[in-house]
């Protein structure tokens, strides 16, 4: 099963997805969770309808972003055995819908973040890592340095 987490970190999660799906002849589940939680500046009652507006939002970029991952595994080689889009807390849905689907493996991306952002948190792919009762790949794309200033020699 195949965790749509974001466009940019998790190519390589794709990737290693449809290499694993081909090389083994299993089924390949894609996943995306969508977080329903209420975000600031609702519970205040004259802001209610702009939160609505942003779930919804929330809601549709999430199934455009699930096509996206569809059209790259089958652009990677692969097929889709059949995809899911969830509501609620992302990490519980990924896990709960493991379960039901009975996957023997869940891909997930992460990407490289510095020290101060974890310390303030894990990330979603450590979330889902911790707690999933079946293996887990994280597959974490390559940080990428730029150069300030061109090398003298």
């Amino acid at each position: 099963m195949l965790v749509a987490d974001g466009p940019r970190e998790s190519l390589s999660a794709a990737e290693a997805a449809v290499e694993l799906a081909s090389g083994t002849g299993s089924e390949l589940h894609v996943v995306r969770a969508v977080s329903t939680a209420v975000e600031l500046p609702y519970p205040r009652f004259y802001a209610k309808e702009r939160s609505d507006a942003l779930l919804e939002q929330k809601k549709i970029a999430g199934l455009m972003l699930l096509d996206e991952w569809v059209g790259w595994v089958e652009k990677f080689g692969g097929s889709v055995a059949a995809s899911y889009y969830r509501e609620g807390k992302p990490a519980d849905e990924v896990i709960r819908l493991a379960q039901e689907i009975d996957a023997g493996l869940v891909v997930i991306g992460d990407r490289v973040c510095g020290r101060i952002p974890r310390m303030l948190g894990e990330s979603f792919s450590e979330n889902v890592l911790r707690r999933a009762n079946r293996p887990v790949l994280v597959v974490r794309e390559p940080a990428v340095r730029e150069r300030t200033a061109p090398d003298r020699r």
